[in-house]
């Protein structure tokens, strides 16, 4: 481990990811349309996604990365590299209240910490037949349910089962032809019923935090496996407790509310679960770097928490309020408020857009990814359009580094950016000139 030492801070960073970390060619900016090094200018309104590294966050990871550049020998790096590793996972554990009650086990992105999940439920049933039960890739992520299944989701190899038992998938909708959120009930209903049919144990993957903020199931179906999708991270800790007393394992993330750069997923798993003659796999350096990067960050909200509920009120509400008054978008019905705490706020709001070509249509998502692009080289940086059947949809996510800086300026630059969103008839939607 650590023979092959990256040169720089910006390439160890990016080291151990998938295809989406890397960075296309003169652009210098990975799948996500984020840069590997710190970037002042850009207005990051895409925590639903992935964030660049802030420079707070850079400066931690590159102590670290300096820590290890000048350790004495490969022995003591990798036993510097482990220190760091079990500090981190100590925080977490700490953050989520879930000291006593887990074991954090960190991986290289979230979708990974669900194929390692999916995989410790395999161990546990001995390879029996089991059947994972999620929302549409649309509100989950294009590798979800393949992880989800066992399977290998990204690289020359995916598709490829690595888990000791054949998982098979259904998975449930949770919005209607026009976008908006179907009914609690009609969901929980729906996830009964997928219950019902699985072949094998069903797991039920909670999902705590869409694509688009929904929460769903509501109440998961009795004698239901259960594993809690959370990689947003905009849940209470004490929920997660909470679910972790019930059994059920939690996947997190670093890198999507908390704005830590994009790959750095972590699974805590139930002691009450531990697998006897587990392999834990050392994490390598680049998920152990992004990690040291994202908890600087979880650090830094957590002294301004206590404010995010009052933040996000206003915020989302000036938000809504330019997508409502520009008559070139829809709204998309998301989260209802529904607690005190901040993380039963709305903090995604997700709209559509007019096609000026064709009254009545809504634009699909290849061409919001045009539309997302060029806000992005203009420095306002979305989340990455999704898919809402016919339609598609851009989105606006609030995140940790909103409430921590309440930067005014940035604030009005993403506003201004909402409203220059316009129909030109001639040439169909634009953004405005600046």
């Amino acid at each position: 481990m650590l023979k092959d030492f990256p040169g720089n801070l910006a390439s160890a960073l990016t080291a151990g990811g998938d295809s989406r970390l890397d960075i296309g060619g003169l652009s210098g900016l990975n799948k996500y349309l984020c840069p590997a090094l710190p970037d002042p200018g850009i207005v990051c309104a895409s925590s639903c996604t992935a964030s660049p590294i802030e420079q707070n966050s850079f400066d931690a990871a590159a102590a670290c990365f300096d820590a290890l550049s000048g350790a004495a020998s490969v022995r003591s790096r990798s036993m510097l590299l482990s220190e760091q590793t079990r500090r981190v996972e100590r925080y977490l554990l700490r953050y989520f209240q879930a000291d006593g009650l887990a074991d954090a086990m960190l991986c290289p992105s979230g979708t990974d910490a669900v194929l390692t999940a999916a995989g410790l439920l395999a161990a546990e049933r001995g390879g029996a037949p089991l059947t994972a039960i999620l929302p549409s890739a649309s509100e989950t992520g294009t590798g979800v349910p393949l992880a989800a299944s066992g399977r290998l989701f990204d690289g020359p190899c995916q598709g490829q089962i690595i888990t000791p038992a054949e998982i098979g998938t259904l998975e449930v909708a949770l919005r209607g032809p026009d976008g908006s959120p179907l009914p609690d009930d009609a969901v929980d209903a729906a996830y009964a019923s997928a219950v019902s049919a699985a072949s094998g144990r069903a797991v039920v993957y909670l999902t705590y935090g869409t694509k688009t903020g929904l929460i769903a199931p509501h109440d998961p179906p009795a004698g239901a496996e259960v594993i809690v999708d959370a990689c947003q991270a905009r849940i209470d800790p004490a929920r997660v407790a909470a679910y972790l007393r019930r059994g059920w394992p939690v996947v997190v993330t670093g890198s999507k509310f908390f704005g830590g750069p994009a790959f750095s997923g972590a699974v805590l798993f139930p002691v009450a679960r531990r697998i006897a003659g587990l392999n834990r796999n050392v994490p390598g350096m680049g998920t152990v770097l992004r990690w040291i990067a994202a908890v600087e960050a979880m650090e830094r909200f957590s002294g301004a928490a206590e404010d995010a509920a009052k933040f996000l009120d206003r915020r989302i509400a000036a938000v809504e309020h330019e997508i409502m008054a520009n008559p070139a978008l829809v709204p998309i019905g998301g989260l209802a408020r529904n607690g005190p705490h901040w993380a039963d706020r709305p903090s995604i709001v997700t709209f559509a857009v007019r096609d000026a070509r064709k009254a009545g249509r809504l634009l699909p998502v290849k061409d919001l990814k045009l539309i997302h692009e060029r806000l992005a080289h203009g420095g306002v940086l979305l989340g990455q359009p999704v898919s809402l059947g016919a339609f598609g949809g851009l989105r606006v996510a609030i995140g940790a580094r909103d409430v921590v800086h309440g930067a005014i300026d940035e604030a009005d630059r993403l506003l201004e950016a909402i409203r220059g969103l316009r129909n030109e008839p001639a040439a169909g939607l634009a953004v405005a000139a600046e």
